[in-house]
């Protein structure tokens, strides 16, 4: 029985509801500037993103509207709800709180208040862009090929910027871009976001959705593109996530499991014995040691990782119940932070969305997020192997990715809770498999 979906013109999926022509061209334009996170956007003293403008005129379309299905309450749905009711408190306590320690003032971008105001806002923005997601995604599946259209744009720009800065040739940069990019080997490696990882985590999340759509050319490219981004979490995660969805499918033959995963782990130690480069971005940042490696700047990124989350986990012990406040990670790092050479002033952030919840907003909140990655993974399994794997590899990713409110991430979350429905539009199913995920769907999603 297959367990992925078909191209995405071989829809015939029937329309439940019309839809009106600005929403769907609100919808295309967010889908296809989604990855145009620092091209392509606007500075107001932060950048604003098109696929932003698009979503909140998504937003005002459907309050105006008055119709509320898209918010009807599942599980998943009413949890994260619930997540957002907690942020909102734990802000309201931070705000009127006052520590009795000096706070680091040069790491607020314009006040302690607005500051955690403006990411409650953003934080409201990407729960709804899931929401939206997931209910245009039902109705219109078709739709998903503009994702593609986005991403296919982003990751071959992020080529020309590659094979620009290795063959030394100028190179034309995106309106929003900064001037001082992030660059490695004279390569600018954050194609069309702020950052390497940031490129990464999304050409591994659109590599996932394009092999569940089955789609695997698109699929290879975007993991292809990853190397663009000499991002050492992409491309682990991709492994990982390669090593999970090997296991799911044949975790009942297995001589083709062990054969499988053998394959893959003798590929990992020839990469690692032969490739220099290899070593230095992959095996060097996760095992070496400071003795075993000439450039310890191979491994100074994993110590300051390390240390963020230490000093994140310090001021969730100190504060469990709410947090610091949401943006207030780098106003309590230095008082926190044990390890002075660490700390090279400004605004310090986790590096870990698991301690960037836990040390900002609580214990609440944080059980909260788990409890709804664990929702998202019994969806997905009952659907794909592929969407399974992929949240698990995200879970995994989440250890090294610096905030939760990256748009992309929750449009990710919303393929997953509208996947059934995709699904059962192009094929026909034992219906019995499915008579769990049938009542989810009928009491929201």
């Amino acid at each position: 029985m297959k367990q992925h979906l078909a191209s995405a013109n071989q829809y015939t999926v029937p329309v439940i509801r019309k839809t009106s022509s600005v929403e769907d061209f609100l919808i295309k334009g967010f889908l296809i500037f989604l990855p145009f996170s620092q091209a392509l956007t606007i500075n107001i003293m932060f950048p604003l993103k098109l696929s932003e403008i698009c979503l909140l005129c998504l937003i005002s379309l459907k309050l105006a509207s008055g119709k509320t299905e898209m918010w009807k309450v599942g599980k998943p749905s009413l949890t994260i709800i619930m997540f957002c009711i907690c942020i909102l408190i734990s802000l309201i306590i931070n705000t009127l709180y006052t520590y009795n320690y000096p706070l680091t003032t040069s790491a607020v971008r314009i006040s302690p208040t607005v500051d955690s105001v403006l990411k409650f806002i953003y934080v409201f923005l990407v729960v709804a862009g899931m929401f939206i997601t997931t209910d245009i995604l039902k109705r219109k599946p078709e739709l998903i090929k503009f994702l593609f259209v986005g991403a296919i744009i982003s990751a071959s720009y992020s080529w020309y910027l590659f094979f620009s800065g290795i063959l030394h040739l100028p190179v034309l940069k995106l309106p929003g871009m900064e001037e001082e990019s992030q660059m490695i080997m004279n390569v600018i490696r954050s194609g069309t976001f702020k950052e390497g990882n940031y490129m990464g985590f999304y050409l591994l999340l659109m590599g996932i959705i394009s092999f569940f759509y089955e789609r695997k050319k698109m699929a290879y490219f975007f993991w292809g593109t990853i190397l663009t981004t000499f991002s050492t979490a992409s491309i682990f995660c991709l492994f990982l996530f390669f090593v999970i969805y090997t296991y799911y499918v044949y975790k009942k033959h297995k001589l083709k499991l062990i054969a499988s995963i053998t394959v893959i782990a003798i590929s990992v130690t020839l990469l690692t014995q032969f490739s220099d480069g290899f070593r230095s971005l992959i095996y060097n940042k996760i095992f070496a040691s400071e003795d075993s490696v000439e450039n310890t700047n191979d491994i100074y990124s994993r110590l300051d990782r390390l240390n963020t989350t230490i000093t994140g986990l310090k001021m969730a012990t100190s504060n469990p119940f709410f947090g610091v406040g949401l943006s207030s990670y780098g106003m309590h790092y230095s008082h926190f932070n044990n390890l002075p050479d660490f700390d090279l002033g400004g605004k310090r952030i986790p590096n870990n969305i698991y301690v960037e919840i836990l040390s900002e907003t609580g214990i609440f909140v944080f059980i909260l997020f788990i409890y709804f990655l664990y929702l998202l993974y019994k969806r997905a399994k009952k659907v794909s192997n592929v969407l399974a794997a992929g949240i698990l590899a995200s879970c995994v990713y989440f250890f090294a990715f610096p905030t939760f409110t990256m748009l992309f991430i929750w449009v990710f979350f919303s393929v997953i809770l509208s996947a059934q429905t995709l699904i059962k539009s192009n094929y026909e199913y034992d219906q019995s498999k499915f008579i769990n995920a049938e009542n989810d769907y009928r009491h929201g999603i």
